[in-house]
């Protein structure tokens, strides 16, 4: 090991790491008088890996003498891990946790993985067997130098035996649901999030590797894999982690761009893709974690636990929980044009594959007054009337098709407006795209025999965002504005500010 120590390689004045008593030198592991305490810390630096740091003493001095460990410690026998003796680090350093800033030795996120007790068992020169009795490890293991010969100070870890309890048995891989209600609402009782628009997965998470488990138990890791790596950034042995991928787009979530992820299979478009239209895991709930399940755990809890579990970069990051204040969050959401909120009972039980009034979802939607200007043939208990309106608003050049509006219909609403359709009939497309850009339905295809209106019906529409390409998300009839003026429909009106 070089001879530089703890102080010679950082700079107090500009992290937060602990300076500590200064000591004299680095000292021995192979005759060096152990102490009681170890901590190994997780380590989100250029690469990620694991101290290990054991107390011994510097004469009367406590210190943590220190092993990088880059695959952290073995919990199964075979192959032992690299493990690099590194400068001593002071006692203090034991309890350390927070973000080393750029531009220092070691810049990045450390964690706590784990602290206890331990016990030497056997001791002499390169050598080092030693039990822990920690709060996530309990076993045995040996250290060893490795004798290389290039004046390194490599060692290797290798398994003797692992202690750890009975495991707890998995949660159904289905996540919790939430029941749509109207209005949002303030309570103590409450926890609100914003509902984030993208899909909803299971992140079930072990040492190794990450699965991701759609709504419908399909594994979907293939599909995003830049986020095959989210083990990495838990504080965990396993865990199972619910949440949402997201394609941010200016900041907030783009469904829209997320479709042109989902269902993908093909690896080369996957690659392509990736690059493209890049996503991120939003968290907000733990079910399991270091083989305990947490589902009967209260919702605060398990909020807790997940905070200290997730070490959050661009690839994840933890939704916020606001206490009490729904209203106000509702009003941040729909001023963003966010899909909405979730209030959740702050002692909620997690309940899977379960639709709850314990969780509750609100939705933000927004309302226009567009131009109906024509309308497609109805299918089913439909035929006979009319499937989708035809909207648009007005731009420079004219009324612009914006969508098809297919939902929001009772079967009196059908009746009344019939005639009105029928009296307005034309041989005319009235929108500047022609009858060939006009597309809707459920798979973007062109309306077959669409029958054109003059553009003088004003309706009220009801959606969830406008797409990039310009066309309503979502929408759903609201009724006819009867003192509505076409003209003053405007497409400006529709895009957000």
């Amino acid at each position: 090991m070089a001879g530089e120590t703890y102080a010679d390689k950082r700079s107090f004045d500009a992290t937060p790491e602990p300076a500590g008593r200064a000591t004299k030198g680095n000292v021995d592991p192979g005759v060096a008088r152990p102490g009681r305490r170890f901590v190994i810390h997780q380590h989100h630096a250029r690469r990620l890996h694991f101290d290990l740091r054991l107390e011994m003493m510097n004469g009367d001095l406590p210190v943590l003498v220190s092993w990088a460990v880059p695959k952290g410690l073995p919990v199964r026998k075979g192959k032992p891990h690299l493990a690099v003796h590194v400068e001593d680090h002071p006692i203090e350093y034991g309890s350390f946790s927070g973000t080393i800033p750029a531009g220092n030795y070691g810049a990045g996120e450390v964690r706590i993985f784990d602290s206890g007790t331990y016990d030497v068992l056997e001791q002499a020169d390169g050598k080092l067997t030693f039990r822990l009795d920690g709060n996530r490890l309990r076993g045995e293991w040996h250290l060893f130098r490795t004798r290389s010969g290039d004046g390194s100070d490599d060692w290797l870890v290798a398994l003797r035996r692992l202690d750890l309890p009975e495991r707890d048995a998995p949660p159904e891989l289905s996540p919790m649901l939430a029941t749509l209600v109207r209005e949002p609402f303030d309570g103590d009782d409450w926890l609100f999030e914003i509902k984030w628009d993208g899909v909803r997965a299971l992140a079930v998470c072990t040492d190794s590797d990450t699965t991701l488990v759609s709504r419908n138990q399909r594994d979907i890791t293939a599909t995003y894999p830049e986020l095959g790596r989210l083990h990495t950034r838990l504080v965990a042995l396993d865990a199972i982690v619910d949440g949402e991928i997201v394609a941010l787009s200016g900041g907030r979530p783009s469904f829209e761009q997320l479709q042109s992820r989902m269902n993908l299979q093909d690896a080369r478009e996957i690659e392509r893709m990736v690059k493209r239209v890049p996503v991120s895991y939003v968290a907000f709930d733990l079910l399991y974690l270091d083989g305990r399940s947490l589902v009967d755990r209260p919702l605060e809890e398990r909020l807790e636990l997940l905070h200290d579990t997730v070490v959050p970069n661009e690839t994840v990051q933890v939704s916020q929980a606001v206490p009490g204040d729904g209203v106000a969050l509702f009003d941040v959401a729909r001023a963003r044009r966010l899909e909405g909120i979730v209030a959740k009972k702050r002692r909620s039980p997690y309940r899977p594959g379960r639709r709850t009034k314990e969780w509750l979802k609100v939705k933000t939607v927004y309302e226009c007054d567009l131009v109906v200007g024509g309308w497609s043939r109805g299918e089913g208990s439909r035929a006979s009337s009319f499937g989708a309106l035809l909207v648009g608003a007005y731009t420079d050049d004219g009324l612009r098709f914006v969508g098809a509006v297919g939902t929001g219909f009772s079967e009196r609403t059908i009746d009344g407006l019939m005639p009105r359709l029928r009296a307005l009939e034309t041989a005319e497309c009235p929108f500047v795209e022609g009858p060939s850009g006009i597309k809707g339905g459920r798979f973007g295809k062109p309306i077959s025999a669409p029958r054109w209106l003059r553009p003088e019906l004003v309706a009220r529409i009801e959606f969830r965002e406008l797409t990039s390409q310009g066309k309503l998300r979502a929408p759903s009839y609201k009724g006819l504005v009867d003192s509505g003026d076409a003209q003053q429909c405007r497409f400006d009106d529709l895009s957000p500010s």
